[in-house]
């Protein structure tokens, strides 16, 4: 498989998890980039981001820099990922087909020592507490603190198979006409059902209109009120017949002037 960042053929690189169980990753040895297939970027322990990281060559001629990286498997082009557990200032792409994840060598060492922080301090939260009787009430922010901290993981979770449950449904998605204040969208789901659009220049900034009122397998919408020159997000939701709603990633596109 081509390498997203140079064109350089990835390597099968076998690691090791902390459990002791291996499984195989897709290594670029020219820039240090690493591809992994849905959710294997979490199995990886960070000594052995470390260690692969040794095995980079650098290269005598600079390698080839692509303006437009493509998923190695499906030949997709990867978008960034927006991942809540990503820390700020790191990029990462994901395929927004297959879900796989393109990480350069520092964004993965820098991503995989932040996760690994995390883990380190909420294992460390759960050391036994002195008596109740003489630090109740700060026992009890504490489990108050844990209590929302797991909320808020099965929360991002839900969301994040809601993501997968959307992406999975939705294909064919086009974008085509596009002129200084229209586009046109289109997408066919596996089964009926309702959709609408959230689109905007950021996602602090969404309107949301309906695509399909009623549950169609063919979804359209001509979007007319953009601003010529600008980036726009939007992202496809979707609601069956039992009233629950998947929301697929972001895409994007720019007007011209």
């Amino acid at each position: 498989m081509p390498c997203p960042s140079c064109g350089y053929a990835l390597q099968k690189l076998e690691v090791t998890t902390n459990a002791g169980s291996k499984f195989e990753v897709d290594h670029c040895g020219r820039c240090g980039g690493t591809w992994f297939d849905p959710y294997e970027i979490n199995r990886i322990p960070y000594h052995e981001v470390v260690r692969i990281a040794h095995l980079t060559v650098l290269p005598k001629n600079p390698p080839l820099d692509t303006s437009v990286h493509k998923c190695p498997r499906c030949l997709k082009n990867l978008v960034l990922s927006h991942y809540e557990s990503i820390p700020h200032g790191i990029q990462m792409l994901r395929c927004p087909k297959c879900h796989g994840i393109w990480a350069t060598q520092k964004a993965l060492e820098v991503f995989k020592k932040h996760q690994e922080e995390t883990i380190k301090e909420y294992k460390i939260s759960k050391v036994a507490f002195p008596s109740l009787s003489v630090v109740f009430v700060p026992t009890l922010f504490t489990l108050l603190l844990i209590a929302s901290t797991f909320v808020t993981i099965n929360k991002v979770q839900e969301e994040k198979d809601a993501r997968i449950k959307a992406e999975e449904s939705i294909v064919n998605i086009s974008t085509f006409g596009l002129t200084s204040n229209g586009i046109n969208i289109t997408f066919q789901t596996k089964t009926k059902v309702k959709t609408s659009i959230s689109y905007g220049p950021s996602s602090l900034e969404l309107i949301t209109k309906p695509i399909s009122e009623t549950p169609s397998l063919s979804h359209h919408i001509y979007l007319t009120d953009l601003k010529s020159n600008t980036f726009y997000l939007f992202k496809i939701t979707m609601e069956d017949g039992m009233g629950r709603k998947y929301t697929g990633e972001e895409n994007s596109f720019v007007t011209p002037p």
